[in-house]
């Protein structure tokens, strides 16, 4: 029986893709290698066909390199479709460029010698090479790196956000632009960056994003893959020693791309470098305990110590020693209690009211470096103390920005029960410190630094961490994490030492506004510092520069009531034959200490039942007040005069409140039918003159506070 053999067919188990894939590849690779070949067969012909025609040379010429540069076109505008990178962009111009001059030079001169063949062969074996590596290793890193955004657009939704460009700037940062198309919008790829955060393996906040100003559909979007602030940097010193603070920016920081952190206080700086003018804005410092923010408050206090034209007064009534003794001989005015930070808020309205006016005189609306007055730096260490509910204190923050003042609020949440709102509003600056709540970030940093991807929810775990917004600083950087600098104190208590030689003194126009309380206050002319090895443990004291003339007062001490005895008892369940047993005892242990008295005094002679001797005529008369002799009156103007001279020598003594009781002496000497009247009229008067304020404190009831001496000037009539 005949067997019939049939052809055994091989069949292609790989899917159409993959067939493509492999069709695409040896054409890849051996593209190259076939024009080296092939090339010069066809190069040769079209010579050999217009050699012998000058006109139809130059033709085929010209023809053969237009075509090169059309051609060198439509692949760039195919790569910018594919979205390739540089680097292929750049090979395939490489390539259109070779082949299109090797071409025209060779139907020109042709390729029928050994010098043009082998020039051929050679360039066209080189090129081949260079496209092979190229297509082996290159291709592995771009298609990782395409897939790796393909897998985000596939996995979260990003279809139709198409990545324009992405460069690292080598530190740890990645820079992408991404284009919004097809009715995607901005707010749609801020939606997906958490899920983007999650895929990418990176921390919330790490990828923020900018909207183009001028065209919506343009995100610069901001990735930052590695911590470089983890290890800190150390202190670099005083950025500009004796320099004024109206030159150049203060530094305190650095960013995570490496950048420095530069602040603009004053607002007009005669050299911004990357910061912009404008005017003064007062900045909120905000984190949890431990977060970092005192140290950063030391760093601008030392920067503004080792500059001219510029004084630090500081606030803090929890713990001024241990936060700012080390720098504290270079602040000019340091306040470490409640009440002299309440009357200092009181008098600084004065203070603003008389340099506003100084710098009107010299046809300035707003302080400028060189003007005759120092800019003024306000710290409130815990602000929480007095910020709440101050009327006097929002008040300041409206109006001080014109005099050349600049007030920073450090508080831990600057929510309303401890910060009132028109304050916030009237601090438009932030420095974001960790936070238990990365929402509680929208009470200190402005809405677009929240709305890029701000998100300080680290509480403590990162001391000196913080976003910065504002005070110059351009708004793209509103979202990058910086880090304070590590400083010792005692580098910068040297810093500030060595300051002293170059700071300007207050000006007078602000030191005679702040009046006595000025000249009354306590400053140090030395740092306080912990004790290292080999030093005495002598504490260091401080040094009151100038020193009040006189203790304050005491204050007039209360009578206590008199004893009225146990409060009533329910006497039924008590035995009487206990009580009378009880009472025997007691008397008989009085007259045992009677008998027994071992130093009898000078009245010991004396007996009941003896009459008393009148006084002598010499005797000292004790008198409980009431009527006064006429010669002994006071009219209302030497009231008047009398009560002014009190509140003078009260000034004087470092007595800076008093109570009504204190001056019952005067209004008894009075000669007016009500002296009580008299009173209202007189405080009145002097608190419309800001000579004394009613004191607003919780234990303030019924007291005033000196705010400066009625006799200095303007008395209140």
């Amino acid at each position: 029986m005949a067997r019939r053999v049939s052809k055994s067919k091989t069949i292609d188990t790989r899917t159409e893709e993959e067939q493509q894939q492999d069709r695409a590849r040896r054409l890849r690779y051996g593209g190259p290698w076939a024009i080296t070949a092939l090339g010069p067969i066809l190069v040769e012909g079209a010579h050999v066909t217009v050699a012998g025609n000058p006109a139809a040379l130059a033709l085929a010429t010209l023809g053969i390199a237009g075509t090169g540069t059309a051609l060198c076109r439509f692949l760039n505008h195919l790569d910018s479709k594919a979205k390739r990178d540089k680097d292929t962009v750049r090979l395939h111009q490489v390539n259109t460029v070779a082949v299109t001059a090797a071409v025209t030079l060779g139907t020109i001169t042709g390729v029928d010698t050994a010098e043009t063949a082998g020039a051929w062969a050679l360039g066209g074996i080189g090129l081949s090479l260079a496209n092979n590596l190229w297509s082996s290793f290159h291709k592995k890193g771009s298609e990782k790196g395409a897939s790796k955004w393909e897998k985000l657009e596939s996995e979260i939704g990003l279809a139709k956000h198409e990545l324009k460009e992405a460069k690292s700037n080598g530190k740890g940062t990645v820079i992408a632009t991404v284009e919004a198309k097809d009715g995607a919008t901005a707010e749609d790829l801020a939606r997906r960056i958490p899920a983007m955060a999650a895929a990418m393996k990176i921390g919330k906040g790490r990828i923020t994003h900018v909207v183009d100003d001028d065209d919506s559909s343009m995100v610069t979007m901001r990735v930052q893959v590695a911590d470089l602030l983890k290890e800190g940097f150390p202190w670099r010193g005083p950025s500009a020693f004796g320099a004024s603070i109206g030159d150049v920016p203060i530094r305190t920081g650095r960013y995570e791309d490496g950048e420095d952190l530069l602040l603009n206080l004053t607002g007009q700086l005669r050299d911004p470098g990357p910061l912009s003018n404008g005017n003064v804005e007062h900045a909120i410092a905000m984190g949890v305990n431990g977060a970092g923010k005192t140290q950063g408050n030391q760093l601008i206090i030392t920067e503004c110590c080792t500059r001219t034209e510029v004084s630090v007064i500081v606030i803090d009534c929890s713990k001024f020693q241990q936060d700012f003794g080390h720098v504290r001989h270079g602040i000019e005015w340091p306040i470490d209690k409640k009440d002299a930070a309440r009357r200092f808020f009181k008098i600084l309205p004065n203070a603003i009211e008389k340099r506003t006016d100084f710098l009107a005189a010299k046809g300035m609306s707003k302080w400028e470096p060189g003007c005759g007055l120092n800019f003024l730096v306000v710290i409130g260490e815990e602000a929480a103390d007095f910020a709440a509910d101050n009327e006097h204190y929002q008040k300041i923050l409206r109006t001080a920005r014109a005099a050349g003042i600049w007030i920073l609020t450090s508080i831990q949440r600057a929510t309303h029960n401890n910060m009132d709102t028109d304050s916030r509003a009237n601090s438009p600056a932030g420095l974001c410190f960790g936070l238990r709540d990365g929402a509680d970030a929208q009470y200190c940093l402005p809405d677009e630094a929240i709305d890029a991807g701000a998100w300080p929810q680290w509480g403590n775990r990162k001391p000196g961490y913080h976003y910065a917004a504002g005070l110059g600083i351009p708004e793209e950087r509103w979202h990058v994490t910086a880090r304070t600098e590590l400083a010792s104190k005692r580098d910068q208590a040297d810093a500030v030492s060595a300051g002293a030689a170059i700071r300007t003194p207050l000006d007078t126009v602000t030191a005679d506004a702040f009046g006595d309380l000025y000249v009354n206050r306590t400053t140090y002319d030395a740092p306080l510092l912990p004790k290292e090895e080999g030093e005495d443990n002598t504490p260091q004291q401080a040094a009151p520069s100038p020193a009040p003339g006189a203790p304050p007062a005491t204050p007039a001490v209360e009578t206590a009531p008199a004893y009225s005895g146990p409060p009533d008892e329910e006497m039924d369940d008590v035995d009487e034959e206990t009580m009378a047993a009880e009472v025997e005892e007691l008397n008989e242990m009085l007259k045992n200490v009677l008998d027994e008295d071992p130093e009898p005094g000078q009245y010991d002679h004396l007996r009941i039942e003896d009459e008393i001797e009148p006084p002598a005529e010499d005797a000292p008369v004790l008198s409980l007040g009431g009527d006064v002799d006429d010669d002994d009156k006071l009219t209302s103007e030497q009231g008047r005069q009398e009560l002014y001279e009190r509140l003078d020598k009260w000034v004087r003594e470092g007595k800076n409140s008093f109570a009504p009781r204190d001056v019952t002496d005067i209004l008894m000497r009075l000669g007016l039918s009500d002296s009580k009247r008299w009173f209202y009229r007189e405080r009145d008067r002097l608190i419309k003159a800001e000579v004394i304020s009613v004191d607003e404190s919780d234990d303030g009831f019924g007291l005033y506070d000196i705010l400066r001496s009625p006799l200095s000037e303007n008395n209140g009539e």
